[in-house]
């Protein structure tokens, strides 16, 4: 690939995605046009994650399994390489999320989903969400996922929650493993307004959550402490090469993995 783009006139530099539980960002080069990932969707959720607010669209290769995020695969990257050095190719904006966690104005953003499930030691644990300051619904639970489109296809569609095209706008809760007749997701306005409460269950137990973001980046939630997420400012910028929309795509990993 690399000696396709360089006689197409381009240049190529390498960087290492950051890994699980790193707090590293990814380290940019001046110049650079845009971002191919080499790997699988986790590969390039790390990505746009670490290199949030560059503006730099991202390509990604699939050589994993799944690959929903991802345009092409090993077959299918080298003819298009022409097209990308023309510019002849699609941008999809994808919204993002940020969280705030217990009134820290440190922002961390997401591209798939904000999770909060049980810590250690615990089987379920008691989360009231408000929706713009309103009270919404309170769950025993294993967790609650907080998705954008993008990561309806993530943690949230194996927690039973929706399919979302990605292109659209709009906030998904997903409770995991309710404790109750009312499992079912909710679908906000992308501008809405979600704050998530750890509750008491048992006073006698020193209950705590786990807040993770794009499920790497991760954070510990006390009794009474809450996590306030909404729409980011940011957006990840995707390159569409292929003839293949989301609809196709959903159709042939859903038969494969039957």
């Amino acid at each position: 690939m690399t000696s396709e783009i360089e006689s197409g006139g381009g240049q190529v530099s390498f960087a290492l995605c950051p890994g699980d539980a790193s707090d590293e960002t990814l380290t940019v080069p001046h110049g650079i046009d845009c971002i191919f990932t080499v790997g699988g969707d986790g590969t390039m959720v790390r990505t746009a994650q670490s290199a949030v607010g560059s503006n730099i669209p991202i390509l990604g290769v699939n050589t994993g399994h799944m690959g929903y995020l991802c345009d092409l695969d090993e077959n299918t990257v080298l003819p298009v390489i022409p097209r990308l050095l023309n510019d002849e190719c699609e941008i999809e904006n994808r919204m993002m999320l940020k969280g705030y966690i217990d009134g820290s104005d440190t922002e961390i953003s997401a591209l798939n989903d904000v999770v909060i499930s049980a810590g250690s030691g615990l089987d379920m644990v008691k989360l009231t969400v408000n929706v713009n300051d309103k009270f919404l619904y309170s769950y025993d639970c294993d967790g609650i996922i907080i998705s954008t489109p993008t990561g309806s296809t993530a943690y949230n569609l194996s927690a039973g929650g929706p399919i979302v095209d990605p292109k659209t706008s709009a906030i998904l809760i997903t409770p995991i493993n309710p404790h109750t007749l009312n499992n079912r997701s909710v679908v906000l306005d992308c501008d809405d307004k979600v704050s998530v409460i750890l509750d008491t269950r048992h006073s006698d137990v020193d209950e705590n959550a786990t807040v993770s973001f794009d499920g790497y980046r991760r954070f510990r939630l006390n009794r009474g402490g809450s996590v306030c997420i909404s729409r980011s400012r940011y957006v990840t910028r995707l390159i569409r090469l292929s003839n293949v929309n989301f609809l196709e795509r959903i159709s042939v990993k859903m038969r494969e993995i039957q």
